[in-house]
């Protein structure tokens, strides 16, 4: 599979401001690097949401995710 990478915009509520973050998708993980830790997520296909290595709040990793359904959402078929 080719590595696809794409930015998502977020606004966390502890936030003044919202953040990009550069996700790559190379195969089951999406993987980013935030506040300089290298994170790796794993939609479970069911609307939720794993973290697969770093250190990020489930609450954070579903904001993270969801905004990654979004982004796919947007793409034309």
């Amino acid at each position: 599979m080719e590595q696809q990478e794409f930015e998502i915009t977020l606004k966390p509520e502890d936030a003044a401001l919202p953040e990009t973050i550069s996700v790559q998708h190379r195969d089951e993980t999406f993987r980013f690097t935030l506040n300089g830790a290298d994170i790796s997520i794993l939609n479970n296909g069911d609307n939720s949401w794993s973290l697969v290595s770093g250190d990020l709040a489930q609450e954070r990793v579903n904001a993270i995710g969801q905004a990654i359904e979004a982004w796919y959402g947007r793409q034309p078929l």
